[in-house]
């Protein structure tokens, strides 16, 4: 392979675009700096040329995202993930306190049930009254915090059985401030029209209302709790599944009924959230090799090397996919003669 050849291919980590205008000078300048008989090029040419392209790439993609729609899908994305995150967090406390309304003097006999549960809880609900008022700032900085608790929580759960179960909504709790805090030209109540809103709020009660409703409705104890991993959840009854399942309907109904533009961008920002839950849920299983893990004593072991970069990488690598074919979706055609 000749020194030009050579060229050609590291300049191919760069973006197409960016190629089209600057390739050919870019490659005649290396040419014309190259020693008399150099066949390869130089160790600080290899590496300049590298982190060019990867500025390159990061500036398009900020390109990208200062666009008004992708902010706007940032905003409704931010108040949908805070509502979820806070119907996870809250469901146990309330069926905590509405046990003790219905005078069981221990609640559901946990004695945890209300911290740090309602911790989390509180503080994604703030986050999503805060994204509702359009204050970006100061909701950022809250998620923070909620951030901090998902991510102690899931550590916590490895650290004592090595699961990765419930992995995602670290990964969903991360996104929010991120997308809370980005100026947009409209705040998520102006993006989302009035029936979305009531829709968001009604899903909201509902999910987390879910296993109080089942408690004061009458069912047959007989029956065999359900697990179902549609719910995210096991050992439910069925009238706490069928409201958990409308709960979770609700708030697809919100994201599918916006216009195309935002769909499509809620769809493909919820990609690293659809991919580690698939990796947790279903890839890191307890037989095999590579994704699948060996266990001993019902206890997995701890993920591998290789297993830890698929489990980080996959949802980047596969989130800047679904960007890219975005993009090109959107991108206009030929103009007709």
């Amino acid at each position: 392979m000749t020194l030009y050849q050579v060229y050609r291919c590291l300049l191919a980590c760069y973006p197409r675009a960016y190629r089209r205008q600057y390739e050919d000078e870019m490659v005649g300048v290396l040419l014309d700096d190259a020693a008399p008989g150099q066949r390869r090029p130089a160790a600080r040419d290899v590496s300049a040329l590298l982190a060019g392209a990867v500025r390159a790439h990061v500036r398009q993609v900020g390109a990208r995202f200062s666009v008004d729609a992708w902010r706007d899908a940032a905003q409704v994305l931010g108040l949908i993930a805070a509502l979820l995150l806070f119907v996870r967090s809250a469901r146990v406390p309330v069926l905590h306190l509405s046990m003790f309304a219905q005078s069981y003097p221990d609640g559901i006999g946990e004695k945890f049930a209300l911290w740090p549960g309602g911790l989390g809880a509180g503080l994604w609900l703030v986050v999503a009254v805060f994204t509702v008022l359009a204050w970006g700032r100061a909701a950022a900085a809250i998620a923070v915090g909620g951030v901090a608790f998902e991510v102690v929580r899931v550590a916590d759960a490895y650290g004592q059985y090595s699961t990765v179960f419930d992995i995602w909504p670290a990964v969903l709790a991360a996104m929010v401030p991120l997308a809370v805090a980005l100026r947009a030209p409209r705040s998520a109540t102006a993006v989302l029209a009035r029936w979305r809103l009531g829709t968001l709020a009604a899903a909201t009660l509902v999910s987390v209302g879910a296993p109080s409703v089942a408690l004061l409705t009458p069912v047959d104890s007989s029956a065999s709790p359900i697990y179902g991993a549609w719910i995210f959840t096991s050992g439910v009854d069925r009238v706490e599944a069928i409201l958990l399942s409308v709960g979770y309907l609700l708030f697809a109904l919100v994201v599918l009924s916006t216009p195309t533009a935002l769909r499509l961008r809620l769809l493909a920002l919820v990609v690293p959230v659809g991919v580690t839950l698939l990796l947790t849920r279903v890839g890191l299983g307890t037989t095999g090799t590579y994704l699948e893990r060996s266990s001993h004593d019902g206890v997995p072991d701890a993920l591998t090397w290789a297993q830890l970069s698929t489990l980080v990488l996959a949802p980047v690598l596969l989130f800047a996919v679904a960007v890219a074919i975005l993009h090109r979706l959107e991108r206009p055609g030929p103009q007709q003669g």
